[in-house]
């Protein structure tokens, strides 16, 4: 069976994090495995509370699956400060992961910091060089790029730059335009373009993690990064218009 592993952090609240990589990992019938880089005490309303793991478990908990079952393809969520991050860099690099997706997870939807600022450069100089594809949103390309990100010749622009740090390709994932949702991947030659109409909900919880999460299953089973790219659009679509209410606060997408 296919094998995706998933690094990222645990959202309590079941709708984002290491939950909806399983689900949709799951969903497209591939086997999750699972490094958990951080608990967060979380609901529908935001984040409370988060407690970081222990570099040298994250570690432990790579070393562990990997020399057992070794994944065909690899994605970093939330990894919160540079002692982790250079870990899984370090980690990533001793195993030669192949087909990694990094989404960059810089703020919750609620405005929580996600990663420390003093990750940013590692995450820059160290694991973007790594990456198959990175896929930040409008907020976190203008955190990688330095650049104001609103429309689809300013993520173009984003994009163009945050190549420059040596992934070899990045997805802007365009949920959060105005009037139109559309996913942005540049290769460093060419641009596509892949999306359509916005969809009115306000249950996207997860829409990030779901996409990137679906990008490296087709990744590893075996499509390439444009094609792979075309079906997660198409698959996060489907799963933000899916989306339901499960708290007080905006619901989750459903994978």
């Amino acid at each position: 069976m296919i094998k995706v592993l998933t690094i990222a952090g645990s959202d309590s609240g079941g709708g984002a994090g290491i939950q909806a990589d399983i689900k949709t990992i799951y969903a497209l019938g591939a086997y999750p495995l699972t490094v958990i880089s951080a608990l967060t005490a979380q609901n529908s309303l935001g984040v409370d509370s988060i407690l970081k793991v222990a570099p040298d478990f994250v570690v432990a908990q790579m070393d562990s699956v990997i020399s057992d079952m070794c994944p065909h393809a690899t994605k970093t969520g939330m990894l919160l400060n540079a002692d982790i991050l250079k870990a899984v860099v370090r980690t990533v690099e001793r195993y030669r992961l192949p087909s990694l997706v990094v989404d960059p997870v810089i703020l919750s939807s609620a405005g929580k910091v996600l990663l420390e600022s003093n990750a940013l450069t590692i995450m820059r100089e160290q694991l973007l060089p790594l990456a198959t594809v990175v896929t930040p949103n409008l907020h976190e390309a203008e955190v990688l790029s330095g650049k104001k990100v609103s429309n689809i010749d300013e993520m173009v622009a984003a994009a163009q730059r945050i190549k420059e740090f040596g992934p070899a390709n990045v997805i802007i994932t365009g949920g959060h335009l105005e009037n139109e949702c559309v996913d942005i991947l540049y290769d460093g030659k060419e641009v596509y373009r892949f999306g359509g109409p916005q969809i009115e909900s306000e249950h996207t919880h997860g829409s990030g993690c779901v996409f990137s999460a679906a990008l490296a299953t087709f990744l590893a089973m075996g499509n390439g990064v444009i094609k792979g790219a075309e079906m997660a659009n198409d698959f996060t679509r489907k799963a933000i218009s899916k989306g339901f209410k499960a708290g007080k606060g905006p619901g989750s997408v459903q994978p």
